[in-house]
Parts: structure tokens; C-alpha cells; sequence
């Protein structure tokens, strides 16, 4: 059943891939069918669409014996098509509409799968979560692409530089069978080629050599203009390499291929993205092309990993795994991420979801993008996290291990206590001892505001903020009833509700914060007047991802990156004991849970 209601933009990429991957002629009565929703809608839709193609090598056209369809080049629509198939998975409910809209059937997408197993195996690789999870519907439409006669010419691919290659040879092996001619099997061979990897047994041929020269040569330039030596250059170089095969297609051949961190890498990291950018002259030599700013920014990615690398001696601290279906870049960079943050720790491995399942080594904690069913501590982070997530992060993880937070630790007043019990012989040693005991020098996200008073969180949660409630149908009702507090007093806009429900995604539903609860947020300027918090109490959960039901919501409006840590922490500390959690659900009225804030506030205190 699809309970989710496509966005305007969300029906035009729709109505597209509906185009591209039809079987029969499309009328207006088969999209507003499909889409559910009025003529006019469509109408309004199909022209908006006209105007996405504008400057485009493909234009909707229009016929009363054929319906609507998309005029221009078999290779321009299959790169719209592939496009298209991966954003619109990344729909809520994004399976169910892409299955609706083109009428797949799940046999059809199965089959393809069992396929692209096989060519794992083969091919001695295995692809990303995400990508495993693509190919299927991908494949499935282009096979009914070819079987309407809508094919390839001869022209449109480079023969020698695909078929010297294992991807040519397992595409024979797979889809040789469907009698697809040549132009097709170079075109499947050609998305094998260019999809990320989680690992792949090395290749030793020429296009190998000639791409490492141009790794090489990048690094020596980045040395050169960053002022620094790379340690153990041949692994980096490797690590690169391993990136730079599915890339050098992706650009080669122009398939789009979007990175969800590149507005991140560029405001997190911009610097060191921009002497990346100027040093990667070598590779846009090699492919007689520029490198796409995504692109450019996986490499950031893996350098900016390699620098924040430290070494780990074996010892008995705790030991830690990262879950990341986002790929190797992603997953290497949040590893790196997490050993800066967290240097007592020993980070064993950035693993994939379905390594998860089979992994063999030890390990106490579990820091995952998306959400895992696992009896160890587990931690839900964002693949690339702010300073003010790593400060959250690093507070919720000392509360839960060691029952206290860093950042409360006088130290003055502890080694008060120490002298009344030995003799310290140099007061400053033992200082700085202590600080990096505590891990609080060595964490350089946990920051210090001591000129403005922050408000506690019985400050924020009060009686007219909090909502009790039976239950209610969606996450996204959940969202707009928690805000309805905090729009009547002012303190936001309706469009921050929007922005909250537009930024989460169910597939990596950080937003919950500890089980039952859910903290959905959005940036100041996307309307908060004033710092301001609401609770929503629900006695009926309601799924904000497969499997995880929330009860408690949370909204919070911050007005900078300050001013609301100390409620945060408090709350962090509160809804980090299930006891608490359930109390709040089963409270019945707003009295008891103001007790329980009330309780947390003075508990805690952020200098």
C-alpha cells in the first residue's frame, strides 16, 4: 500500500521514469491514474516538466495516437532513466512507487538481482548496499527497453575500452542468453564497471597502470600545495585506485552520479576540497575531461580520511565497528570521523549492512548510519556530522559508558579532593593528566561558551509546549502535531515544519535519538524567531522508519549553534534511561513528566 503523497517535483520524476520505462502507450488518464491525483494536477506537472528539459538532449512530445513520450538519443534516455530509478528509491515508499508507476513486477526485479549476485561472485567484487539495491530495477527496465526495440547504435560506446574488461565478460555471461547484441552487453557491462564497490580483488592491467600514474601525480601536487607528506602513500594510493575505476566510466561516459555529502564536504571541508580541486589536474589529462564537482568531492572525502588517520596500540579499551550502507568513500571518512572523536576507543572496521550480519571479531559498541537490531550499544550517527553533532554525539556516548559527562568534571575541585589524601608534587602534570584522562583536550568538538547563560530544559519544556495525545497515522503528522505548540506562540514558522519533514529520511533515521523518541529539527534560518522546545506524548507509536516506532517527539528550534546544548544535554541524559522513556508515555498527564525535566535540569550543567 503507498500512504505517501509524491511532492510536485517528486510526480514530474515520476511521470518520467513512467515514460521511459512504459509498456504501452501513456494517456493523461494513465498518469493521473497511476499518480492519483486530478488531470489538472498532471497538466500542471507535464508543463513543469517541459520546463526541467529545457536545455536538455530530450523533450516531451505529444500525440493523440500515442500518447505522451520523450523524444531524443536511446543513450541520453537510458542516463535519465538510471538517474531517475536512484532518486526515486530514495522516496519514502520510493519501491513501492517505482514498481507502481512502470509496472514491474517483484519476480522480474528478483531475477535480475540473483544475476547480480552471480556477478559479484564472478567478478570477484562486491557492490554497496545501495547499488545492490538499484541494479535490479535498473537492468529489469532496460531489458524491457530492449525488448520494445528501443536499443543501442554501434556508435555510442567505445568497443576496445569495455570489452578488454571482466565486467564485459560476466554481462556476456549473465544477459547473453536474452540475445542482447553487442551496443547492449557494452552498456551492461558499462554499469557494472561503473558501480561503487565495497571490495574487489585488484586488477593488473594497463588502464590500472595509467590511472595510478595519475593518483600519484595528484598526491605529489596536493603535497606540494598543502605542505604536508603523505605517511604510507602506496595504501593511500590503493584506497584512491579502488574509488577511481568506477569513477573514470562514470565520467568518461557522462552518467550523473550524485553525492549527497557534496554540500557538507564543501562547508565542512571546503579548503581542503578546493586543493583537491587543484591538484587533480592528472586525472582530467587522462580522461580528456573535467572532473564533476561530486566526483571531486569522494576524493576530498579519502584524503581528508587519510589526514585525520591515527594509529591505534592494542589494549583493552573498548572496540567499535561503523555500519554504513553509503559506500567506501563515505564509510572510510565517518571511521576516520569516529577515531578522531573518540581516540580511547579501537576501531576495528567500517563495515556494509549486510556484512553486519556475518561479522566475526569481537566488538563492544556499534556506531551505524541506519537503524540495526543488535544487543551490543549502539549509536545512530549521519554519514558526515557538524561540529555540533560531534559535541552531542561524544555527550551521549560518556553518558551511556561511563555514566558521566566530560564536560561536568571540575577539575580544580578534583584535585582539591586528591590533596586531601597524597601529596602532588607538580599540580600543572597532574592537570593536564586528568584532561586527557577524561578525554576532554583530546576532543577538539567539545566546545566552551562561558559569557551566556543557556536555559535548562525546564525552561523549554513547559506545560503549554507539551502535547499528550493517543496516536496519530505517519511520522509526518507526528512532526506537524508536536510544532503545533511552538507556531501558536510565534517562535516558528510553518515552513521549519516543512523543512523538518523534508530533511528526514526514513533510511537513515537519525533523528531518533534513543528508542521511543525522535528529535526532528531543521536550521534557524529556516524560520525559528526563538529558542524554543515542544513534546509530543503518544500512547500509540508511530513508525519513522521500517521497524522503529516513536513515541515521544521532540521538536526542538534552535537559534544558533550554541544556546540550546545545556537543554540538549539534559534531555539527552533523561531520555537515555528506558525507565524515563516509558514513565513519559505511560505519565497519562503533564505533571508527572514535568517532574521527570525538572528532575534532569538540576542534574546537569554545561559551563
Amino acid at each position: 500500500m503507498i500512504d505517501y503523497v509524491p511532492s510536485e517535483m517528486e510526480r514530474c520524476k515520476l511521470i518520467l521514469l513512467m515514460l521511459l520505462g512504459r509498456q504501452n502507450d501513456i494517456s493523461l488518464f494513465h498518469l493521473s491514474s497511476a499518480l492519483k491525483v486530478s488531470r489538472n494536477t498532471v497538466l500542471l506537472d507535464l508543463k513543469n516538466i517541459k520546463e526541467m528539459l529545457k536545455g536538455e538532449d530530450l523533450h516531451l512530445a505529444y500525440t493523440r495516437r500515442g500518447g505522451y513520450d520523450l523524444h531524443g538519443q536511446e543513450m541520453e534516455k537510458r542516463k535519465w532513466l538510471i538517474k531517475l530509478v536512484r532518486e526515486v528509491l530514495q522516496m519514502p515508499n520510493g519501491k513501492s512507487w517505482l514498481l507502481s508507476v512502470t509496472e514491474l513486477s517483484s519476480d522480474e526485479v528478483t531475477l535480475i538481482q540473483k544475476r547480480i549476485e552471480q556477478a559479484e561472485k564472478r567478478l570477484q567484487v562486491r557492490f554497496t548496499d545501495e547499488i545492490l539495491e538499484e541494479l535490479p530495477y535498473i537492468f529489469s527496465l532496460l531489458n524491457r527497453r530492449i525488448k520494445r526495440g528501443q536499443i543501442l547504435q554501434h556508435h555510442e560506446l567505445d568497443h576496445q575500452d569495455i570489452r578488454n574488461t571482466r565486467g564485459y565478460q560476466i554481462a556476456k555471461e549473465l544477459f547473453g542468453q536474452d540475445d542482447w547484441s553487442e551496443p547492449e552487453l557494452l552498456f551492461i557491462a558499462l554499469q557494472l564497471l561503473s558501480s561503487n564497490l565495497l571490495s574487489a580483488t585488484p586488477a593488473k592491467d594497463e588502464q590500472t597502470a595509467r590511472l595510478t600514474a595519475a593518483i600519484d601525480q595528484m598526491l605529489q601536487t596536493f603535497e606540494q600545495l598543502a605542505c604536508i607528506t603523505f605517511h604510507e602513500k602506496e595504501h593511500l594510493i590503493e584506497r584512491l585506485l579502488f574509488h577511481s575505476r568506477p569513477a573514470y566510466y562514470r565520467i568518461k561516459y557522462g552518467f550523473p552520479f550524485d553525492n549527497p555529502m557534496l554540500d557538507v564536504v564543501v562547508k565542512e571541508h571546503g579548503e581542503l576540497h578546493h586543493l583537491v580541486k587543484k591538484s587533480i589536474h592528472s586525472f582530467k589529462a587522462l580522461l580528456k575531461k573535467d572532473i564533476p564537482e561530486s566526483e571531486c568531492a569522494y576524493i576530498t572525502m579519502l584524503i581528508g580520511g587519510w589526514l585525520q588517520k591515527q594509529g591505534d596500540a592494542l589494549s583493552e579499551r573498548w572496540k567499535a565497528i561503523v555500519v554504513c550502507p553509503n559506500g567506501i568513500s563515505v564509510s572510510k571518512l565517518l571511521l576516520e570521523t569516529l577515531r578522531e572523536l573518540f581516540p580511547e576507543f579501537i576501531f576495528l572496521d567500517a563495515i556494509s549492512v549486510r556484512e553486519f550480519a556475518d561479522y566475526q571479531l569481537h566488538y563492544d559498541l556499534v556506531f551505524s548510519t541506519v537503524f540495526l537490531n543488535t544487543d551490543k550499544k549502539w549509536f545512530l550517527v549521519k554519514p558526515l556530522l557538524s561540529a555540533e553533532e560531534k559535541r552531542r554525539l561524544r555527550m551521549r556516548v560518556s553518558q551511556e559508558l561511563l555514566g558521566f559527562n566530560p564536560m561536568q568534571i571540575d577539575l580544580e575541585q578534583l584535585i582539591g579532593v586528591i590533596q586531601q589524601h597524597a601529596a602532588i608534587e607538580n599540580k600543572t602534570t597532574l592537570k593536564t593528566s586528568l584532561k586527557r584522562f577524561f578525554q576532554v583536550k583530546s576532543s577538539p568538538y567539545i566546545l566552551e561558551d562561558r559569557n551566556r547563560k543557556k536555559p535548562d530544559l525546564a525552561d523549554l519544556l513547559t506545560s503549554e509546549t507539551i502535547l499528550i495525545n493517543k496516536g496519530v497515522s505517519t511520522w509526518q503528522d507526528a512532526i506537524h502535531l508536536a510544532s503545533t505548540p511552538l507556531i501558536d506562540m510565534g517562535s516558528i514558522d510553518p515552513g521549519y515544519v516543512d523543512a523538518m519533514i523534508r530533511m528526514y529520511d526514513p533510511s537513515q533515521p537519525y533523528i531518533v535519538i534513543a528508542p521511543r523518541v525522535a528529535l526532528p529539527h531543521a536550521r534557524p534560518e529556516d524560520g525559528v524567531s526563538r529558542l524554543t522546545m515542544s513534546m509530543l506524548c503518544m500512547e500509540e507509536g508511530v513508525e519513522f522508519a521500517k521497524g522503529l516506532t516513536v513515541n515521544v517527539v521532540i521538536v526542538i528550534a534552535a537559534v544558533d549553534r550554541k544556546q540550546h546544548l545545556k537543554a540538549l544535554m539534559q534531555l539527552n541524559q533523561l531520555v537515555s534511561d528506558p525507565v524515563n522513556v516509558t514513565q513519559i508515555i505511560q505519565a497519562g498527564n503533564k505533571v508527572s513528566i514535568l517532574r521527570l525535566v525538572e528532575k534532569y535540569s538540576k542534574l546537569s550543567e554545561v559551563s
